[in-house]
């Protein structure tokens, strides 16, 4: 086997086209060095019509000279050459073909843009362009591609239960994600986080083969835009209040309780993290100090145990019955005991009542959209921020998305 036969095995070729020539060419200095490959069509052959549905076979009218950059070979740099037919069809015209290593109109091989792609799950994209030396903005137009055409073919028809939540994009800006309870993937981002986001999803859900009245689970917070926009346009759901964003309320009422009474006392100084931690997450100073607080009769430390009371009933209850009963005693709890903040945290539980109580039936929580939103956030930090908005929505999608990333790739 000689060297054009080696190099058109290891490039998959088959016919019309093989390797024609393989140089060696110094660039800048003596010892760097670049490949470059050029490849050929068999002379006489014919090419199929690029149309979709069409594939007739056509004869080549002319050709056109393209360069595409490829994975390294060895150390070096590689660049394949090659003359493209235009074929001249009957139905449509003089077209550009096909071939095989490369979609049409773009500067790289399949095999380069499924690497950078691969490793863009994982790696800062201008990190990835100084490594191998391109313009991130050429790497995003494919990234994005890639990632669009992956989101068009998926397929959302078995989706009967979602879960709901904001994130922060760049200081105040937010994005909406919308994660699949059965997959614990991302199958929806949008600007904002009002009731229009229950619209934009409910669209682009419909497009992905969903049905809104056959989504039976929602589980969101309590935020009256998305109860609003979700009963509009999914009116045969059951909200459930995550049970994680009720202890978070609850924690906030504890640490504005603390913070009033850190007026009238200063035992209260840097005690913040005692009374929202769980004893498990305390450090042994944290804990002599908690020990030593509650013997004090603090406005904090009542407060601290009711927001315990809370948690238990979410840990042990497993009957709607019991931790109904439970529940209305821990607000009734909260209303007589003159801590304003609490009794304004009973009052917002109360006014939520239904959807929080769902939770002891179905037992859903936004614990998976939690942990995404986590990596959301590494995301942003590892990127520092994105020129283009579009972008962050982009990689969300390609870290968080489950998509189906091979079967693009080989569609080419």
């Amino acid at each position: 086997m000689d060297e054009l036969e080696l190099f058109t095995k290891a490039l998959a070729l088959e016919d019309p086209w093989q390797v024609t020539d393989v140089k060696l060419i110094p660039v800048d200095t003596a010892w760097k060095m670049e490949l470059h490959i050029s490849i050929d069509f068999i002379r006489g052959s014919k090419f199929s019509c690029p149309v979709d549905e069409c594939g007739m076979m056509c004869d080549v009218h002319d050709t056109v000279d393209k360069t595409w950059r490829h994975l390294n070979f060895f150390q070096y740099r590689t660049y394949i050459h090659a003359r493209v037919p235009r074929v001249s069809c009957e139905i449509h015209g003089v077209k550009m073909a096909a071939v095989p290593w490369a979609r049409p109109g773009s500067g790289f091989t399949l095999l380069f843009e499924s690497w950078v792609v691969t490793l863009a799950r994982f790696l800062p994209v201008s990190r990835i362009a100084a490594m191998i030396d391109e313009h991130d903005t050429r790497l995003w137009r494919f990234i994005r591609y890639y990632v669009d055409e992956a989101r068009a073919i998926a397929d959302y028809s078995d989706v009967t239960a979602f879960g709901v939540d904001e994130t922060s994009k760049k200081g105040h800006n937010y994005i909406t994600v919308f994660v699949d309870h059965k997959t614990h993937k991302v199958i929806f981002v949008t600007d904002g986080k009002d009731k229009s986001t229950i619209g934009h999803f409910k669209h682009d859900f419909m497009a992905h083969g969903g049905n809104p009245d056959k989504v039976e689970i929602v589980t969101c917070d309590m935020s009256l835009g998305f109860k609003s926009g979700l009963t509009e346009h999914f009116k045969n759901h059951t909200t459930i209040i995550d049970k994680f964003h009720v202890v978070k309320h609850c924690n906030e009422a504890v640490d504005k309780t603390r913070k009033a009474e850190l007026k009238e006392t200063d035992v209260l100084r840097k005690t913040k993290y005692i009374w929202l931690h769980n004893e498990e997450n305390l450090s042994d100073r944290q804990m002599t100090k908690k020990e030593s607080l509650a013997k004090m009769n603090l406005k904090t430390g009542r407060a601290y145990a009711m927001k315990c009371e809370l948690q238990d009933i979410y840990q042990t209850e497993t009957h709607p019955n019991e931790a109904k009963i439970r529940l209305k005693d821990l607000c009734s709890w909260m209303m007589h005991s003159r801590l304003e903040h609490m009794k304004s945290f009973s009052r917002l539980v109360r006014g939520h009542w239904d959807d929080i109580m769902n939770y002891f039936y179905y037992h859903y929580t936004n614990a998976v959209l939690e942990g995404i939103n986590s990596v959301i956030q590494q995301i942003k930090t590892r990127a520092r921020g994105f020129r283009n908005p579009e972008y962050f929505k982009t990689m969300i999608y390609l870290v968080c998305g489950g998509l189906d990333l091979d079967e693009v790739f080989v569609a080419g």
